[in-house]
């Protein structure tokens, strides 16, 4: 059996800006992440690793277009990304569906 214990938290203004701009970071991560791997399958019929996307989110934060991302924690960013390996691993094992795009406007949490 399982315990769960649910914490409401109650942030000030401040963090709540930084909270956003992670939410924010980490919907970007695994949106284009999600398009790349969609686009590298169709080209190779392979798709990106954990290890190859972590290594090309370091490069992509440092491109001017791209600093932004590093206002967000890189522990977040990281697990967008293993979690999105993850949801490709769970679809070709036909565990669930493909994986979607995320929107802003769902809960964030």
């Amino acid at each position: 059996m399982l315990n769960v214990l649910k914490v409401r938290i109650y942030p000030n203004k401040e963090q709540e800006l930084s909270l956003a701009k992670n939410f924010g970071c980490v919907r970007f991560v695994w949106n284009y992440y999600l398009n790349k791997t969609n686009n590298q399958y169709l080209e190779t019929g392979k798709g990106m690793t954990y290890c190859a996307m972590a290594k090309d989110l370091t490069q992509l934060k440092k491109q001017p277009d791209f600093e932004w991302l590093s206002e967000a924690t890189a522990a977040t960013l990281q697990q967008s990304l293993k979690n999105l390996e993850s949801a490709f691993k769970n679809f070709f094992s036909k565990r669930t569906k493909f994986p979607k795009f995320k929107s802003k406007h769902k809960k964030q949490s």
